[in-house]
């Protein structure tokens, strides 16, 4: 066999390594790049079901202390201890809500809309805390009255929010910034605290 035969052998086995090791290499960077969106998405799920899951936690919790708080015995020797106790519920559930803005702000873009209506719940959710704390009642005596449906569309709305899928790129620091102080500004606090007369307790 020539030198030219040999080089020739040579030059062919070696292209053919390389061009295996550049598929294997391709396929490598390609399986990583993938494992590590799939990882991402994934953790992004579990912080937003564990979101969710909080959200649907201090949804319940507004409404078990909203029905003990107005049937509370105000003649009992231990009212001022019970007020107290499901003062402190209303307060921690209001907590969890408080958290909700901040991711909602951070992942995607709000539109106007969405914004409005998440000042509107957390405004909303602060009712409860309020009235017992000036130990008045939560009027809400009907499924119909305009309030309390106002306050269970805007949960809808944030609970759909929660739920739907996110963009992959989410907003820049000025726009998220910007959503939540929208979302946490006072301008929200006329609405609902000019709709709602609440009886003092006798």
């Amino acid at each position: 066999m020539s030198d030219w035969n040999v080089w020739h052998e040579a030059a062919k086995a070696g292209f053919a390594t390389l061009a295996s090791l550049l598929t294997v290499l391709l396929g490598w960077f390609v399986g990583q790049r993938l494992t590590f969106e799939w990882n991402v998405r994934q953790k992004r799920r579990e912080l937003q079901l564990a979101a969710t899951q909080q959200f649907y936690a201090a949804y319940g919790e507004f409404f078990v202390v909203w029905k003990l708080w107005n049937r509370l015995d105000h003649a009992g020797a231990s009212f001022e201890d019970r007020r107290w106790e499901l003062h402190k519920r209303s307060a921690a559930a209001e907590a969890i809500v408080e958290g909700i803005p901040v991711k909602l702000s951070s992942e995607p873009c709000l539109s106007d809309d969405q914004i409005c209506h998440l000042g509107r719940f957390r405004q909303a959710f602060q009712l409860l805390r309020e009235v017992i704390r000036e130990n008045q009642i939560l009027p809400w005596t009907s499924s119909e009255q305009s309030v309390y449906k106002c306050f269970k569309e805007v949960t809808v709305e944030m609970a759909a929010l929660l739920a739907s899928d996110w963009p992959k790129t989410p907003p820049t620091n000025e726009r998220a910034a910007n959503q939540l102080l929208t979302i946490t500004s006072d301008r929200w606090a006329g609405e609902w605290q000019t709709q709602v007369a609440g009886a003092s307790h006798s």
